[in-house]
Protein backbone atom coordinates (compact mmCIF):
# COMPACT_ATOMS: atom_id res chain seq x y z
CA UNK A 1 0.00 0.00 0.00
CA UNK A 2 1.45 3.53 -0.76
CA UNK A 3 0.70 6.20 1.24
CA UNK A 4 0.12 9.75 1.06
CA UNK A 5 1.81 12.28 2.91
CA UNK A 6 0.96 16.16 2.93
CA UNK A 7 4.37 17.92 3.92
CA UNK A 8 4.82 21.90 4.40
CA UNK A 9 5.95 23.34 2.16
CA UNK A 10 9.05 24.63 3.46
CA UNK A 11 10.07 21.23 4.40
CA UNK A 12 11.82 19.89 1.02
CA UNK A 13 14.29 17.80 2.68
CA UNK A 14 11.63 15.90 4.17
CA UNK A 15 9.70 15.60 1.00
CA UNK A 16 12.40 14.39 -0.89
CA UNK A 17 13.60 12.06 1.72
CA UNK A 18 9.98 11.06 2.00
CA UNK A 19 9.89 10.50 -1.85
CA UNK A 20 13.41 7.98 -2.17
CA UNK A 21 11.51 6.04 0.66
CA UNK A 22 8.81 4.97 -1.41
CA UNK A 23 5.85 7.37 -0.32
CA UNK A 24 3.46 10.08 -2.39
CA UNK A 25 4.12 12.97 -1.24
CA UNK A 26 1.60 16.47 -2.07
CA UNK A 27 2.41 19.86 -0.66
CA UNK A 28 -0.09 20.99 2.26
CA UNK A 29 -1.55 23.96 0.86
CA UNK A 30 -2.30 21.76 -2.25
CA UNK A 31 -2.99 18.38 -0.05
CA UNK A 32 -6.98 16.92 -0.86
CA UNK A 33 -7.63 16.53 2.79
CA UNK A 34 -9.89 13.28 2.11
CA UNK A 35 -7.36 11.38 0.15
CA UNK A 36 -3.82 12.08 3.03
CA UNK A 37 -2.87 9.44 5.33
CA UNK A 38 -0.56 11.85 7.46
CA UNK A 39 0.62 15.60 7.95
CA UNK A 40 4.55 16.74 7.97
CA UNK A 41 3.90 20.33 9.48
CA UNK A 42 6.65 23.05 9.99
CA UNK A 43 7.30 23.09 14.07
CA UNK A 44 7.73 26.70 13.51
CA UNK A 45 4.29 27.26 13.08
CA UNK A 46 2.86 27.91 16.06
CA UNK A 47 -0.44 27.67 15.20
CA UNK A 48 -0.74 24.57 13.77
CA UNK A 49 1.69 22.44 16.37
CA UNK A 50 -0.42 23.70 18.87
CA UNK A 51 -3.85 22.46 17.37
CA UNK A 52 -1.91 19.34 15.38
CA UNK A 53 -3.65 16.58 17.64
CA UNK A 54 -7.54 17.93 16.41
CA UNK A 55 -6.59 18.94 12.69
CA UNK A 56 -7.16 15.39 11.53
CA UNK A 57 -7.68 11.36 12.46
CA UNK A 58 -4.75 10.91 10.31
CA UNK A 59 -1.14 11.38 11.94
CA UNK A 60 -0.06 14.96 12.06
CA UNK A 61 3.95 15.08 12.74
CA UNK A 62 5.26 18.71 13.67
CA UNK A 63 9.18 18.76 12.59
CA UNK A 64 12.32 21.06 11.04
CA UNK A 65 13.91 19.99 7.83
CA UNK A 66 16.75 18.31 9.64
CA UNK A 67 14.18 15.61 11.13
CA UNK A 68 13.59 13.56 7.95
CA UNK A 69 15.23 10.59 9.44
CA UNK A 70 12.98 10.86 12.86
CA UNK A 71 9.92 11.89 10.63
CA UNK A 72 10.13 8.57 8.23
CA UNK A 73 10.64 6.87 11.41
CA UNK A 74 7.59 7.96 13.34
CA UNK A 75 5.61 7.53 9.76
CA UNK A 76 6.83 3.98 9.47
CA UNK A 77 4.87 3.22 13.06
CA UNK A 78 2.06 4.68 13.26
CA UNK A 79 1.12 3.89 9.03
CA UNK A 80 1.74 -0.14 10.43
CA UNK A 81 -0.75 0.63 12.64
CA UNK A 82 -3.01 2.37 10.10
CA UNK A 83 -2.66 -0.12 7.69
CA UNK A 84 -3.35 -3.01 10.01
CA UNK A 85 -6.40 -1.52 11.42
CA UNK A 86 -8.35 -1.07 7.24
CA UNK A 87 -6.95 -4.80 7.02
CA UNK A 88 -8.97 -6.00 9.89
CA UNK A 89 -12.56 -7.62 9.13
Amino acid sequence: MSFLIAVDDSLHGIRDALRQKGYQTVELTYADFRDVDAYVIDQSNKDLVRIKNTIADEPVIAASDDDAARVINTLRDKLKVYEKELNEP
